[in-house]
């Protein structure tokens, strides 16, 4: 762009014209003009048709003031600098009109470019052809006497309007001639010596009551008519024009109908949540609305081709559209104007009994008091067999320890499971290692049912994160809608993809995809986890579950993005005016009144409910699996017992046989 205005600029400039000669009183209203503003300036002259000496006078004394000359712009610039410079053209030149043309074609009439034109008439047919949109900055400066000029806001709310002019300041020579020594007398004494000052307040000018800023300089004084110096907030009138706002309606068409009426909150919350913010800002800018519909926010199609609100907005058939999620292929389309509204897309679910998580009959002791029961286990168990070893040698009883491991592994199973057993220490030294073993054991066991009771109905906070929820029994499903297809196929990361490909969209089976009605229901039940949008989710939940179910609800975020913004067209001329509307709809309190009715929060546990609950297969899975391998095991032990006891048998007689064997040759 800059280089073809470079080229603009020169070919105009090697043009025959006509050269025109103005007195010093131009050069010094032009330096006033860009010295007033107190920034950084610089000055870009691409047609001037003056006397080369009167333009080399102009570049001196902006020099002097540090203010920069040039005939373009710098290519390597970046745009932010381009605030800076005031482009300036006399409509009076010839061949003036082309060179406006061909810079309007280019768009240098658009923000933040700044234009500074001289003209000798209130008027100029070109400016009809010119596109000064509302934040354009084209300044007109006009001789209304030999010792004034008045400088004139030139504007167009669109491209087909008329053009809007507004006062903006009024400058004279400082001379000492009669009326304007007068005026200066008039002044503050402080001020009487000619410098660069700002002089706010009410000041008798001309004998009149102005509620003006008077600046003087060493090249004249500018009264200030504007009553900010935002160029924005003066131009916030945009006289009943049209603006277009695109909704995109995913829910039901009956949206259409109830977009402020607070009927059917729960369908398209975040549509008529956005509509209810910007609708504000309209009447603010005294604008008229006009509202389009879609079906999507916007993505590109197989083609390359943009739907939904992001096209109507390159398109320029919408002003804003709905709260739109941010994405980098979004960002090039189109700009973000503002946060309206908060809104969130997560995967939802109720925390899982802890029973289906982990082995609940492990949890009531920790590591190291499983080791300490064990060696304290184990050491009583050598005691009682070295009692059990020298009781043996003393005497015998039926119901005595005979000194085996067996006998004393049946005492420990039966303490252990506090179920006892038949034979038992004779002795004071056996007896006391079993009294502390059996009271050691009840306390034990005492303590591990109390917590298991607890455990039994637990809820588990070990899913609180992307992998967990991965490695987790729960079932997963999405809400059906088009933004959840996008970002589950978008998001490439290991975590992520191994969600969606094992979880939400596995090979050969269908998508789990839902209504929010079935989702809802299917996390009521347990053990399912929905991603969906949260405000009308929530408004679901509170209106279908029991108090107790809403105690236990957790949230993931799986697209892990910002809140949505409102988008708008590129470099929409009205950009600036929406943010500060906006801005000043958050900080009055009217967004937040707005989302209080619409919006609905996580719903509150009332209190903890005391509910019946029944102990379930999966609760007690650990126990009765334990149950199932004693049963397996127990046909195998008893078929080594058998084995044995032939074994033993066997031995028994072929030991018999030898001794008659032995003994019956002798008695023969």
């Amino acid at each position: 762009m800059n280089i073809k205005l470079i080229s603009i600029s020169f070919l105009l400039l090697f043009t025959t014209f006509t050269i025109r000669a103005y007195d010093n009183d131009v050069i010094k209203m032009i330096i006033s003009f860009l010295i007033y503003n107190e920034r950084p300036t610089s000055m870009l002259v691409p047609y001037l048709c003056w006397d080369p000496y009167q333009i080399k006078i102009l570049v001196k004394s902006l020099c002097d003031e540090g203010i920069g000359t040039a005939y373009s712009f710098q290519y390597n610039r970046t745009e932010y600098h381009l605030q800076y410079s005031v482009i300036i053209a006399d409509l009076d030149c010839p061949r003036t009109s082309k060179f406006m043309l061909m810079a309007n074609q280019q768009g240098y009439f658009k923000s933040p470019y700044r234009w500074l034109l001289l003209s000798s008439n209130e008027t100029n047919p070109i400016l009809e052809d010119i596109e000064m949109s509302v934040d354009s900055d084209v300044v007109i400066a006009r001789r209304i006497n030999n010792e004034r000029f008045i400088f004139t806001e030139a504007y167009k709310i669109s491209e087909k309007s008329e053009i809007i002019y507004t006062k903006r300041l009024v400058w004279w020579n400082n001379d000492n001639t009669k009326a304007n020594q007068e005026t200066i007398n008039k002044l503050p004494s402080k001020l009487n010596v000619i410098s660069k000052a700002l002089i706010p307040g009410n000041l008798l000018v001309n004998g009149k009551d102005s509620s003006k800023n008077i600046f003087l300089s060493n090249y004249g004084v500018i009264e200030d008519y504007r009553e900010t110096k935002v160029l924005s907030a003066r131009r916030n009138n945009l006289k009943r024009h049209t603006l277009t706002m695109a909704n995109v309606i995913t829910d039901s068409n009956e949206t259409r109908k109830h977009m402020d009426d607070r009927l059917h909150l729960h369908q398209d919350s975040i549509t008529k949540m956005s509509y209810g913010v910007v609708k504000v800002c309209f009447e603010m800018l005294n604008a008229t609305e006009k509202l389009i519909f879609t079906h999507t926010w916007g993505y590109r199609d197989k083609n390359g081709k943009w739907q939904g609100i992001v096209d109507h907005l390159i398109k320029k058939e919408a002003d804003l559209g709905t709260l739109t999620i941010f994405t980098q292929e979004r960002m090039d389309a189109v700009d973000y104007i503002a946060m309206v509204g908060s809104t969130a897309v997560r995967f939802v679910f109720r925390e899982p009994p802890l029973a289906y998580i982990s082995n609940i009959f492990t949890l009531p002791f920790t590591g190291n008091v499983w080791l300490a029961i064990l060696i304290c286990v184990v050491g009583c168990a050598v005691f009682l067999y070295f009692t059990s070893k020298w009781e043996a040698s003393m005497s015998m009883h039926p119901l005595q320890l005979d000194g085996s491991w067996a006998d004393v592994l049946i005492l420990i199973i039966g303490a252990v499971l506090q179920q006892g057993c038949t034979q038992e220490p004779r002795y004071a030294a056996g007896r006391c290692v079993t009294l502390i073993l059996f009271v050691a054991l009840t306390i034990l066991y005492a303590a591990y049912s109390a917590n298991i009771v607890v455990l039994l109905r637990a809820p588990s906070s070990s899913v609180r994160s992307l992998p967990d929820l991965l490695n987790s029994p729960l079932k997963l499903g999405a809400s059906d809608f088009e933004y959840n297809r996008y970002f589950f196929k978008k998001l490439n990361d290991p975590i992520r993809k191994a969600i969606y490909d094992k979880k939400i969209a596995p090979k050969g089976k269908k998508p789990n995809y839902y209504t929010m009605e079935e989702g809802v229901e299917k996390v009521r039940k347990g053990l399912f986890a929905f991603h969906m949008e949260l405000n009308p989710g929530y408004r679901l939940i509170q209106e279908t579950y029991q108090e107790d179910e809403k105690c236990d609800l957790v949230e993931i975020d799986y697209i892990n993005e910002i809140d949505p913004w409102v988008p708008g067209q590129k470099r929409s001329p009205f950009k600036d005016l929406f943010k500060i509307n906006f801005l000043k709809i958050r900080e009055s309190g009217l967004q937040m009144c707005l989302h209080r009715r619409l919006q609905v929060g996580k719903p509150k546990c009332s209190g903890q409910v005391a509910t019946f609950s029944s102990v379930g297969i999966q609760d007690m899975g650990p126990a009765m699996l334990a149950s199932l391998y004693g049963v397996l095991l127990a046909p195998a032990i008893l078929a080594l017992e058998i084995t044995y006891k032939k074994l033993i048998t066997a031995r028994e007689m072929r030991k018999s046989l030898i001794e008659d064997q032995f003994i019956n040759p002798y008695l023969d």
